[in-house]
């Protein structure tokens, strides 16, 4: 049951995340056909994952792939009528996905059982879906997260005098980090890391002199941080209970 519900998420993941571009999901607003390609896309995804149970999972898979159309469907719709709420607009959809597919393992396999598989390939899927997590959920949370100000002049402006994707990358290397460090017990390498990108970050706070960028970089690295621990006690726990 848990591995099912894993390779359900993990696909899941890779569908929403790994194959599917940010000009992909601009173009579906205008063009349904890039919505089936990626209604598609999850469809082929699932098949592949069970290509050798089909005849046992083939409704499930159906029931996600058209519950994945009709949930992208009404954010797009929502997205389109509020513009200004897209973080709480992806949170519901992944809620809502999420949902559906602890749905059907539930109805497939009924709740008892939940707890009661232990398969050695659940580790191999914790720690794939925690390194998607990490390197694209992640910056895909951030940067919705951070969109209401990446629109001042001040921060655009600054973000041009930096090295390309450089932030991305160190946020992603962070987090990756920190993940291992909890995974390897060593909890004050978390401590080490932030003095040692503080230290970094303050001679260019220091000569920016500007409270709303050092707010900007500040809130950043803590979010940052958060979600990355967030994930290492996550993995760390599921691991253990698996």
């Amino acid at each position: 049951m848990l591995v099912v519900f894993l390779k359900f998420l993990l696909a899941h993941i890779l569908g929403d995340f790994v194959f599917q571009t940010k000009s992909m999901v601009d173009k579906r607003k205008e063009n349904v056909g890039y919505l089936l390609l990626h209604v598609g896309i999850h469809a082929i995804l699932l098949g592949l994952f069970f290509y050798n149970q089909l005849q046992e999972f083939w409704i499930p898979i159906a029931c996600i792939t058209l519950s994945h159309l009709a949930i992208d469907s009404l954010k797009i719709g929502l997205e389109s009528k509020y513009p200004t709420k897209p973080l709480l607009f992806f949170c519901i959809d992944q809620i809502m996905h999420i949902a559906v597919l602890l749905g059907l393992v539930f109805y497939s396999f009924g709740v008892n059982k939940w707890n009661h598989e232990v398969w050695f390939s659940t580790d191999i899927l914790l720690y794939g879906i925690a390194l998607l997590l990490i390197t694209v959920v992640s910056p895909v949370f951030l940067r919705l997260f951070f969109a209401k100000w990446d629109k001042e002049f001040e921060f655009r402006a600054k973000r041009k005098e930096s090295l390309l994707h450089a932030g991305l990358l160190i946020g992603i290397m962070e987090r990756l980090i920190i993940v291992l460090f909890i995974q390897v017990g060593f909890l004050s390498g978390i401590g080490f890391l932030l003095a040692a990108k503080s230290i970094f970050r303050f001679g260019d706070l220091t000569n920016a002199k500007d409270t709303k960028f050092t707010e900007y970089i500040l809130l950043g690295t803590l979010a940052s941080f958060v979600i990355a621990i967030g994930i290492g006690y996550a993995l760390r726990l599921a691991l253990k209970y698996t």
